[in-house]
């Protein structure tokens, strides 16, 4: 009887288009599979093979997620795969999973591992013209000979025989040691050094006073013109009797220089003998001092220069950017906007960079305040290495802007190849609007755009939704970001932020992390600032990585860190700087800290007021009037 009034009504409900909701669940027609794929290297594809009811037959490379499948039983197949000479098996190899007809997502998982190992055979210790002969003997019959350094890929794990053949050349027979190895799956290889030499001597050399971390520089030439390079103690077996010439270089590690005692020394080998010989280094601390560059300017206050150009751009607060070539200051300005510009107190033309692709495009940016005190920036055409710019102007942005002071003023193009700049709060004092900490307004913020065509874009991976911040912004909580700057090797955001009334501050962060909050005007450096105490308030506030007291200085001035080439015990270092007391100071970053603060006492510039990178990645500390060059203390 149930049955009936329930047939009774569904053929009313169809022919009077009514009962709607008849409280009869709808059952779905199709199902889900998630398959997840992980362990291969990144930016490599996966081989997965599904195939199930319907004739479903697909080929996958990587995590996915299939929707309108049949109900039914799936199999799935993980095929090996190949990459840079190691093969990579999925695990497991071959599965089934059962998809119902309904909302619910059925999951497989496959984790790749390398399943094979490389082998990297290199030969020392031959005379010019002589050919090797290594037999590489392994598990399954493997069977190589190998004449010349060989990198052999996709070789199943298991232990090997490295057997060398004895090589005659001239009066001559050259002899190596056999190896028993055992190599493992992985993608790593496994290096095998086949040592030969024509005699029966031992020459032990003892590399000492370098710290682990620091390899020495370290030859040994033996009689028949034969080097050998090391870089640690190392015992050299199979030598012939004759005299050797051992030779070492200074090496350099973090802001230590050091030398060998001896920098050639002569050993006699005696047949069938061992000789012993010690490579000694010393440590000298690295010393730095300043040497004038330019002298002569107007209120300069940034230089800067296209990757690989000699040149230098001298950028000065009135609106001009001065050329300098072969270290001479050119009658004709690169660039003069003096019309454009608002030079009075703090106001003026603060900071310059090139187009990532200026080499072909000759586009070059410029940040000012503007005769109505906005600041703005501004893209200007030029041809690629001219030594003067055209005056065609392109406006990229222009943000309103009152107060006399706290402008920010630098721009700089990421390792992203986006634009940024950080305009400051909006004017003294305590940022009394409180526009560092408001998402929707661009005071006191880090901005980062797309330039690439104008007007600009918002890149992708910002720091907010659309709804809960301006786009352009990418970082916030800032009061003067005067200099900011990346370290492209190490990805590393490093910005100087002017303080208020008790600290100056630096903060480092990973270059690639939006929406960081750098404190003010909450906080001023570590300390609270507004309000007095408990200023966290649940926030996640970045604390700067150096500060510094108004005891010691009044105004930090920011700058890079050292990638040149003429201070290596300077690379990765970041250098930095106060106004009023002119002193230099410097910090590595490791594990998110600054390590190795280091203060340079023979350093010091009157009103140093930026820092300027060359083409090269030389260093320069700029004042007013003069330009000064970071250099070694040959003292």
């Amino acid at each position: 009887m149930t049955v009936i009034r329930a047939l009774v009504r569904n053929i009313a409900c169809t022919l009077l288009l009514a009962c709607a909701d008849q409280s009869t669940p709808v059952t779905p027609s199709s199902g889900q599979l998630l398959i997840g794929v992980s362990g291969l290297p990144a930016g490599n594809a996966a081989l997965v093979q599904l195939s199930g009811p319907g004739g479903v037959n697909r080929l996958l490379d990587s995590t996915a997620t299939l929707g309108g499948l049949a109900a039914g039983r799936y199999s799935i197949v993980a095929q090996n795969v190949v990459i840079s000479g190691t093969r990579y098996s999925g695990t497991p190899s071959s599965q089934t999973v059962d998809v119902g007809a309904d909302a619910r997502a059925v999951a497989a998982t496959i984790v790749y591992a390398a399943v094979t190992g490389r082998l990297d055979v290199q030969l020392v210790g031959l005379a010019d013209g002589l050919t090797a002969r290594v037999d590489v003997v392994g598990p399954n019959g493997v069977s190589r000979s190998v004449s010349t350094n060989t990198g052999i890929d996709l070789l199943e794990p298991g232990p090997y025989s490295i057997v060398p053949v004895d090589v005659t050349g001239g009066a001559r027979t050259y002899r190596a040691a056999s190896q028993q190895i055992t190599l493992a799956a992985g993608a790593q290889p496994r290096t095998v050094i086949v040592e030969y030499g024509p005699g029966l001597s031992t020459m032990q050399v003892a590399v000492l006073g370098l710290p682990f971390d620091v390899a020495g520089a370290v030859s040994v030439i033996a009689p028949d013109g034969t080097e050998r390079r090391l870089t640690a103690s190392s015992v050299l077996t199979r030598l012939e009797a004759g005299t050797y010439t051992v030779s070492a270089t200074r090496v350099v590690g973090s802001l230590i220089s050091h030398r060998p005692a001896l920098t050639t020394q002569t050993i006699v080998v005696a047949a069938a003998d061992t000789s012993d010989v010690a490579v000694a280094y010393t440590a000298s601390p690295l010393g730095l001092r300043v040497e004038s560059f330019v002298s002569g300017l107007t209120q300069a206050d940034f230089l800067t220069a296209p990757p690989g150009d000699a040149r230098q751009f001298i950028v000065e607060r009135a609106g001009r950017v001065k050329l300098v070539k072969n270290g001479v200051v050119q009658a004709t300005p690169f660039l003069d906007i003096t019309s454009r510009v608002n030079n009075s107190g703090e106001r003026g033309m603060l900071s310059m960079t090139f187009d990532p692709d200026y080499a072909s495009n000759g586009y070059v940016y410029v940040y000012y305040v503007a005769l109505n005190g906005n600041l703005v920036l501004d893209r200007i055409q030029s041809s690629p290495g001219a030594d003067v710019a055209t005056t065609t102007y392109t406006n990229v942005i222009t943000i309103p802007y009152s107060a006399p002071d706290h402008h920010g003023g630098m721009i700089e193009f990421g390792p992203d190849r986006m634009l940024y700049l950080g305009p400051g709060d909006g004017g003294c004092c305590g940022d009394p609007q409180r526009n560092a900490q408001n998402l929707f307004t661009l005071l006191g913020k880090l901005l980062r755009i797309d330039v690439r065509a104008l007007p600009y874009t918002i890149p992708a991976g910002g720091a907010f939704g659309p709804a809960s911040a301006l786009p352009e912004i990418w970082a916030y909580g800032l009061r003067n970001p005067w200099r900011f700057s990346f370290d492209g090797p190490g990805g590393m955001l490093y910005i100087g932020d002017v303080g208020q009334d008790a600290r100056e501050e630096v903060n480092a962060v990973p270059a690639t992390i939006a929406g960081n909050n750098f404190g003010w005007s909450l906080q001023e450096g570590s300390i609270c600032y507004n309000p007095g105490s408990n200023c966290v308030g649940g926030r996640t506030l970045i604390a700067p990585v150096a500060e510094y007291p108004h005891s010691e200085g009044c105004s930090v001035i920011g700058g890079f860190v050292y990638r040149g080439l003429s201070i290596p015990e300077l690379t990765g270092h970041y250098l930095y700087a106060d106004f009023c007391r002119g002193w230099l100071r410097t910090f590595r970053m490791q594990g998110g800290r600054a390590i190795e603060q280091t203060s340079w006492p023979a350093i010091s510039v009157p009103r140093v007021n930026s820092f300027g990178r060359d083409g090269v990645g030389e260093l320069y500390m700029v004042s007013a009037t003069a330009i000064w060059k970071i250099v070694r203390d040959p003292g």
